[in-house]
């Protein structure tokens, strides 16, 4: 059996902080679901998973759900399987997210809104899917319990669980209000896979035939705390019950984050290089530089962000942490000869005490404001 995993497609997020690539990320998420679909009919997939969080929240507008079954249902395997996570969680309404997303989707769709055993036998899978949908965007407590009393069916090949929440170890969840697991309470409940849904980040890193408990991490980056290209995974597993699983690069946009230290032009440039290539398109870059530079360089700072405006989607430059690099001619163009700041600043010079020297021009600049 073939699976493709993915989760956390956030489908309907807003990108507020981004207005002038707001749309464009917008639209991202929904190609990069379709890319993932692709992908899978390609690798001629049996099941595809999606480990909750489909939509960014339970209020997503009707034509994005429509949109969404409708990308969906072009998977040309026998299954799609799609968790509430707990951004889109299952609710009662009968006008809510998930009845008029059922409403659009065809019978080879199934939302898995119920904490029960889902029998795949029907869609001619030897499979049993065991199901742990979110009711709420925070809880204490993790909706995998009922697996650990149920007893699986003999009579099926494989058992899989599908969770959506933080693992130990992994998640960023300090108070526990994201369904928090650990992967012993997973492995307890005696399934041959768990797919997962939450974290943005795959898990492993280095997933292989022992692997047990899978995120395939979010397949389209969503901010500068996410630092991968977009990920899924692609599970085979054999006859014999061995799991064979890889993760694929899925996503159009790249968020960068990057802290660098200059002291001269030629660093700038190579900074201009870095991003010079048409792949960096659809980078978005936060880019926070510090040092000292002499002042004909430190007056072409805004030359940087010029140049990779013209190449990147999105540049944030900080570089509030660059200043001038004090020289004699600086010192001597800036203060009184024989002052105090220039008979103190012009010592520092000479003793090549450099580190001193900045801090001590840029104390008495602040006093002389």
């Amino acid at each position: 059996m073939r699976i493709f995993l993915t989760s956390d497609v956030h489908l309907g997020m807003k990108f507020a902080g981004y207005p002038s690539v707001q749309e464009k990320l917008i639209e991202a998420r929904f190609e990069t679901l379709k890319r993932c679909v692709d992908i899978a009919n390609d690798r001629e997939c049996d099941l595809f998973v999606v480990g909750g969080d489909l939509f960014d929240r339970v209020s997503v507008a009707k034509g994005d759900i429509q949109r969404a079954a409708e990308i969906l249902g072009d998977f040309q395997g026998r299954l799609v399987a799609v968790l509430p996570g707990n951004h889109d969680f299952i609710t009662q309404r009968p006008d809510g997210l998930w009845a008029v997303f059922k409403g659009f989707a065809d019978n080879h769709i199934l939302v898995l809104e119920s904490k029960k055993a889902y029998p795949l036998k029907p869609y001619d899978l030897d499979a049993t899917i065991y199901a742990a949908p979110c009711e709420s965007k925070h809880s204490p407590e993790n909706c995998i319990g009922w697996i650990q009393a149920n007893e699986n069916d003999k009579d099926v090949r494989f058992h899989i669980g599908i969770a959506h929440g933080s693992l130990e170890g992994l998640s960023p969840d300090f108070d526990k209000n994201y369904y928090p697991m650990t992967e012993s309470e997973l492995l307890s409940c005696g399934l041959d896979l768990w797919l997962m849904g939450h974290t943005h980040i795959p898990y492993p890193t280095e997933p292989g035939p022992k692997t047990r408990v899978l995120y395939p991490g979010t397949p389209e980056p969503d901010g500068f705390d996410c630092d991968h290209e977009g990920k899924a995974a692609l599970i085979e597993i054999g006859e014999d019950g061995r799991v064979k699983p890889t993760f694929v690069t899925t996503g159009t946009y790249r968020f960068v984050h990057e802290e660098t230290e200059i002291s001269s032009w030629s660093d700038a440039e190579a900074i201009l290089a870095r991003y010079s290539y048409p792949k960096h398109g659809k980078t978005l870059l936060k880019l926070r530089m510090k040092g000292r530079l002499p002042e004909e360089e430190y007056k072409k700072l805004s030359l940087i962000r010029e140049n990779l405006e013209k190449n990147l989607s999105l540049v944030d430059i900080d570089s509030t942490g660059v200043t001038i690099k004090i020289t004699p001619d600086v010192i001597d163009r800036e203060f009184t000869e024989h002052s105090f700041p220039h008979r103190l600043l012009k010592q520092l010079a000479q003793n090549n005490d450099f580190e001193a020297l900045q801090a001590a021009y840029e104390l008495i600049r602040e006093t002389q404001r």
